[in-house]
Order: structure tokens, then sequence, then C-alpha cells
């Protein structure tokens, strides 16, 4: 496990570099009790963790590589964001905000659901939805000020990558928590049901709004001061016009609806190969880019009709959105 830290500000990088499904958690520690920002680090960070007295955390969004080792910390108090509540409390919520429901249809769904929660428990250190369902009943505020082991804590509300994503920044250090601004050379990540373009695109921005000297991303990049992330935040956010591109050439070339999927507008055609896994969020951010086309004025409307029929998508559960719970 590698450390630095700004100010009380623990960066706890994860294991391989924080690479997907390990990421990068912030530890502020206080004599009455450490608080934690995320907790997806694996078991060397997760070994350092139970070393301190965890009184409280914050998890930004629902996604498992964020909050899959949160149940290892029974005593601390642990808080969600108000969208991603209901999420982590019904596995059927969870679900449909990833875009199983989407892909799948509610049958099947169904059934993937009984197999996740009835995977045997063998290893706490292996990700795993059933642990964490269920392991907290409160919500945080967005866009107030909070104290946490001492120091100011401001949590936005910055959707795209989620409908409840947030964004952890510390004024009196000018730390931001980027988190899945992660800069990496994928790009954005915005291909669950809940997840929106638009958003992503003004999150972005929100994120160079505030007077962060330092941004800490939550998967292998690290941290950069803020004249380098505000450089690569733009490519990183290039990344989502070239894919609107690709699609649009691709539909207008005459390119069939089953096979634009292989077009690698997100996964190059080697990663399709090596796992069966990527092609599910291959279909829905193509659709999701189709339907933002349409929304610019584009005719593509037939399209992503056949779109939808080859790839048998389920688009009641496409764009899902809820309501925030206050508790």
């Amino acid at each position: 496990m590698s450390m630095e830290q700004i100010g009380p500000i623990e960066i706890l990088v994860g294991e391989n570099n924080s690479k997907v499904p390990f990421s990068t958690s912030l530890l502020l520690n206080d004599k009455e009790g450490s608080v934690l920002i995320d907790c997806g680090g694996g078991s060397r960070v997760f070994d350092y963790l139970k070393q301190k007295n965890i009184a409280e955390i914050y998890l930004t969004h629902y996604h498992l590589d964020h909050i899959w080792g949160a149940h290892l910390f029974p005593d601390a108090k642990l808080s969600i964001n108000p969208y991603d509540l209901k999420k982590v409390s019904n596995p059927r919520e969870m679900a449909k905000a990833s875009g199983i429901y989407a892909l799948y249809g509610e049958k099947e769904a169904d059934r993937w659901l009984e197999r996740q929660l009835n995977k045997p428990e063998t290893d706490e250190f292996k990700l795993r939805w059933k642990p964490v369902l269920n392991i907290t009943d409160q919500v945080y505020p967005y866009e107030q000020t909070i104290d946490v082991a001492g120091t100011n804590m401001t949590i936005l509300h910055t959707p795209g990558h989620t409908e409840g994503y947030c964004s952890p920044y510390f004024p009196e250090y000018g730390v931001l928590y980027a988190g899945d601004f992660d800069l990496t050379s994928f790009g954005p990540w915005y291909n669950d049901a809940d997840s929106d373009i638009d958003q992503f695109f003004e999150s972005a921005e929100r994120t160079l709004e505030v007077d962060a000297k330092y941004y800490v991303t939550g998967h292998h990049k690290g941290t950069f001061e803020r004249s380098e992330y505000k450089q690569r935040l733009r490519i990183y956010i290039d990344k989502i016009r070239e894919r609107e591109e690709n699609t649009k050439v691709a539909i207008q070339k005459g390119v069939f609806p089953k096979d634009i999927v292989y077009q690698e507008i997100f996964y190059l055609l080697k990663n399709h190969r090596q796992h069966r896994r990527h092609m599910g969020p291959e279909i829905l951010g193509i659709a999701k880019h189709i339907q933002h086309l349409i929304k610019q004025g584009y005719p593509f409307e037939d399209y992503f009709r056949d779109f939808v029929k080859e790839h048998g998508l389920h688009t009641e559960w496409l764009n899902y959105r809820s309501e925030p719970e206050i508790t």
C-alpha cells in the first residue's frame, strides 16, 4: 500500500495502484476516531485501516469498487448520498441503476440477482454485493459544511457518472476528491442506467469551480495539482465527444445495429474477446450516445429502435432515475 498526505488528509492508494476493482480512499485521523472516505482499497488498505479507530465512513456512490470493504468496519457510522441509499438497501434498485434490468429484463435480472446474493461467502476480501447491502440507513447532505475529524468538508453533488455521485471537498487544504473523474486513458464511465452524458459534462466543469489546489483521483492516476488536472480533464472529457462522433459516423456509414458494438466505441475488440462482461456496458453506452444524438436533432430514431430490438434492451429501465432519500 502506498500513501501520501496533504495536511491531515491521508491518501490511501488501493491495490494494483487503485486499478478497478480497487480504488483510492481518504483518511482523516482524530483522537475521537478516524473518518474514511470510500472503502475499496483491498486487503492491504483494509489491514491498515483496522489499526485505526474508524468512527465514520462516507461513501461517494454505490459502485462496488468504492464500497466493498465497508462491512469490515461494523462499529463505524456509515452514510451515503441521498440518491444511493435505496440502492444499497434494495438489490433490485441497485440492479436497475446499474443497467441489469435494461439489459436483461425483469425475469432474467431477478435470476441474476439471486445468483449474486447466493454466492458462498468464503473470503471476506472478495468483492460481493451481499455484505454491503443494508449496510447503512444514513445519508449525508450535499453542499453543506460537515466537520470530519476537526476538518471542514463539503460534499459537492456532481452527477453524470451516477445520479448521486459526489466529490468531497476540503477547502481548508484545497483538496478535492475527484474520484471517478479519474483521468484514465479509457475515459469517463457513464455506462449505467442512472448515468447521464450532459450531467457528466456539467459536473466536470463543477470540479473546476471550487478553489482546489489538489485533485485526488480514485483510480491509478494519482493526485494532480490544479493546472495539470485542468489540462488532463479536457482530454478526458473529449473522450466523450470522440465516442459520440464515432457513433454518429458509424450510423451514417450504414453500420448495422448488430455490428456497431464491435466498432471499438468503448472497448477494443481484444477486450471483448478476453471478457464477455464488457458487452453489456458497450451496449448501454452506445444506447446513451444514440439517444444523446437524437436529442441534438439527428434523425436516428429508427436506428435506435432497431438497436433496441437487436440487443434486446428494455427501454423502460434504460434511463433510471430515483427520488433522493431524506432521513
